[in-house]
């Protein structure tokens, strides 16, 4: 049974307490994120979100008017792109980014949204999923500059054609084998860089 969670009896404090609400908030945007990601963003629908998370329709229409409003609160919250951390190896953030296409494409958006993007379900849809990947991508194609920098790639190497490279290695493992191997990312900078090696240290 879905319960208001966020109902204001007579009886309470008209004001409700800020931890609650944002309780209430994070099982609802979870839910919608998880449709998405396992379904696409055509099944994200005020329905679906309350079905999920357990929050009554009444509830999520107070934050919500809308199916498509919920849809980009979902965007809005993967739209930042991750920093890649301090003091990794050239090999280390090679496979760092590289966990983030793995994140961003299995777990973060999911391959419900890449399987609506390549048929363009939701044109609207299709464009702030490309902003999202394209932002990681931005991250991708900045380690592989330093590294070209680092001289553990070459240096003629076309970076845009790498990340894409990069992404579609991703895409093409899945489409191949229905999973990807947790070794995906260490085959990968070892096809790139066979020279270097998990512990190598940047001069």
């Amino acid at each position: 049974m879905v319960v208001d969670t966020d109902a204001d009896p007579v009886s309470e404090s008209p004001r409700r307490p800020g931890k609650a609400r944002a309780g209430t908030d994070t099982r609802i945007m979870r839910a919608a994120l998880e449709i998405l990601r396992v379904h696409g963003p055509h099944r994200v629908t005020v329905e679906a979100v309350a079905a999920l998370s357990g929050v009554a329709k009444t509830t999520i229409y107070r934050r919500y008017a809308n199916r498509e409003e919920i849809l980009d609160a979902a965007l809005d919250s993967q739209a930042i792109a991750p920093c890649v951390p301090d003091g990794l190896c050239v090999y280390d953030r090679m496979k760092w980014t590289l966990e983030q296409v793995r994140r961003a494409l299995a777990s973060d958006m999911g391959m419900g949204s890449v399987g609506a993007v390549l048929i363009d379900e939701d044109p609207d849809f299709t464009e702030s999923f490309r902003e999202i990947i394209n932002a990681r991508s931005d991250v991708v194609a900045g380690v592989l500059r330093a590294a070209v920098d680092a001289g553990a790639v070459r240096a003629d190497l076309d970076i845009d054609t790498a990340v894409s490279m990069l992404v579609g290695s991703y895409l093409g493992a899945y489409l191949r084998h229905g999973e990807v191997s947790e070794s995906w990312a260490d085959g990968v900078v070892h096809a790139m860089c066979p020279e270097l090696e998990p512990d190598a240290h940047e001069h």
